[in-house]
């Protein structure tokens, strides 16, 4: 018999190896009555200083004819447990004519390329960009002052922008697809062993210098399945008639296809445009605009583990928050990055927007977050499909123009911004490149800059004042998700009056994160999968 165990909570000193005796009593049965166990979820509740505790949820199966008597301690909670086991879908009888064409190697498409060729259907996987490895010099050398390669870069390139952004696999979704995700991310050199394995923690983390081997060893698995993965090939048409997709145009050439997976990424404004000439549907959506945050490490260690904060950190790593402050537009942060690095996210010359990674071992003496607000669509200035892609542009722009050309990051100390002032000298910063003191309030929409005002003395109080003091505020902070949703059936998850067009990830507005967008991946190829039966022929 399985059983879902949840809410199990136990010292953060707790020793793993107890985790089944404390399974029994939770169950309420002897430990020799538990066949096999398993965790499903691990998270650390930061909530009580006095003592930190992990958060667990457990599969259980007890031996043949025993039943649980649970006693529910520290409020938790034992249920059935009935999942169904991840499974492919069998081929679908239409004929498939040509070889399916997936556009981008972010999570999206690499997942969805992946489980294509898995089950034999040998797809096409196109990246503008380079290979991770030719695109971490391109990185390391605009990092040192170099110049821009709009093809290869932060956003651009083997891997999408998933490949840095600091390895977040916070999961908000459950279920066998969700796993089967996790567990792929873990065949592919990403596996984190203790307090982080990715199967279960709750935000587990690899650090933007793993996420290339990871990349690496999907391409190389679609590869071996019969897949081809070409780079340097930049999609410049999409063709379709009354029947359907028909075929790519791409710098490389021609490429017949009957079936296309858009996984182009939300910084992927020229393909944007481009369908929208061709009259794919699309509708403008909410997305999210603001700053970036930075601290000390030290600062947030001491807030979110408290007195004993210097044994946890040997412990449990640095420190990470997650905060909301409400108002009219309600402020939250984004993409804590812990011992990390404020960085260029930059993915079209003469504009300039920031965001944040960190390495695996989180080692860097300052903390950053987005901090952002959610535009609504009466924020946009205009109501044509691509307004918010223009608003993102206006502000990015300006910020370039602030830096003088250099892809400087405008800065300010967050006491300076509440002040409406520019900081006069700034302190040492994680940011690569060069800093420039400006009032990022002329470089924010209305909304997102009052909204910022509001909430930052919200979050100042909820740690007893430690939040603004000392805090740095970078900007702006515009690529959170995209402006832009590309139409798709809730059943086919094809394109409305476009068979064979399927919409996947972020940039097609449908996922926010590397395991959402890779779900979002699977979850297309098993809709493809059904549908069609595998190209026999070249």
């Amino acid at each position: 018999m399985s059983l879902r165990l949840t809410n199990l909570s136990l010292p953060v000193e707790e020793p793993e190896a107890n985790l089944p005796t404390q399974l029994a009593r939770a169950v309420g049965v002897p430990p020799a009555d538990i066949d096999r166990w398993r965790i499903l979820r691990k998270a650390l509740d930061v909530r009580d200083k006095r003592q930190l505790r992990f958060v667990y949820n457990f599969e259980v199966t007890l031996q043949p004819g025993v039943s649980a008597k649970a006693s529910h301690i520290g409020g938790s909670r034992v249920e059935p447990f009935d999942e169904p086991p991840f499974a492919m879908p069998p081929p679908g009888a239409h004929a498939l004519p040509h070889r399916p064409v997936v556009i981008g190697s972010g999570p999206g498409g690499l997942v969805c390329g992946y489980f294509l060729a898995q089950q034999g259907y040998r797809p096409i996987v196109l990246e503008r960009g380079t290979i991770v490895s030719e695109r971490i010099r391109d990185v390391k050398r605009f990092d040192a002052g170099g110049e821009f390669d709009r093809d290869s870069n932060y956003l651009f390139g083997e891997g999408g922008a998933g490949t840095f952004s600091d390895g977040k696999l916070t999961c908000r979704g459950s279920g066998a697809d969700f796993h089967r995700v996790l567990e792929l991310l873990a065949e592919c050199k990403g596996q984190q062993e203790g307090r982080e394995n990715i199967l279960y923690y709750h935000r587990p983390h690899l650090g933007s210098n793993r996420l290339p081997a990871v990349v690496k060893a999907m391409r190389r698995k679609i590869e071996e399945f019969g897949g081809e993965v070409r780079f340097r090939t930049t999609v410049e048409d999409l063709h379709f008639d009354a029947n359907g997709v028909t075929g790519v145009a791409t710098s490389g050439g021609f490429i017949p296809a009957s079936v296309v997976i858009l996984a182009i990424g939300h910084s992927a404004r020229d393909s944007y445009e481009m369908l929208a000439r061709r009259g794919v549907p699309m509708t403008r959506k909410p997305f999210q605009f603001g700053v970036r945050i930075e601290h000390r490490q030290d600062v947030v260690n001491e807030v979110q583990y408290g007195w004993k904060h210097q044994q946890y950190e040997d412990t449990l790593g640095n420190a990470d928050y997650s905060l909301v402050a409400h108002g009219q537009n309600d402020l939250f942060t984004f993409c804590m990055c812990a011992g990390g690095y404020i960085i260029p996210s930059v993915s079209d010359e003469g504009y300039f927007c920031t965001n944040g990674m960190s390495l695996s071992k989180r080692d860097s003496p300052f903390a950053n977050s987005g901090l952002v607000v959610t535009v609504p669509l009466e924020a946009f200035e205009g109501d044509d499909v691509l307004a918010g892609v223009r608003l993102q542009q206006k502000y990015e722009r300006m910020a370039f123009e602030l830096g003088r050309g250099r892809y400087a990051a405008p800065a300010q100390r967050a006491s300076d911004f509440l002040a409406g002032r520019a900081t006069p000298s700034l302190p040492k910063t994680s940011y690569p490149r060069d800093v420039v003191a400006t009032d990022l309030n002329e470089l924010l929409p209305p909304v997102v800059a009052a909204a910022v005002r509001h909430g930052l003395p919200q979050m100042d109080r909820r740690w007893q004042g430690r939040f603004l003091a000392d805090a740095m505020l970078f900007g702006p902070e515009a690529r959170g998700s995209s402006p832009v949703r590309i139409d798709r059936d809730n059943v086919t998850r094809e394109s409305p009056g476009i068979p064979g067009l399927f919409p996947v990830g972020e940039g097609a507005g449908y996922a926010g994160g590397i395991v959402s967008a890779a779900v979002d991946g699977l979850r297309t190829a098993k809709a493809v999968v059904a549908k069609y039966a595998a190209v026999t022929t070249s």
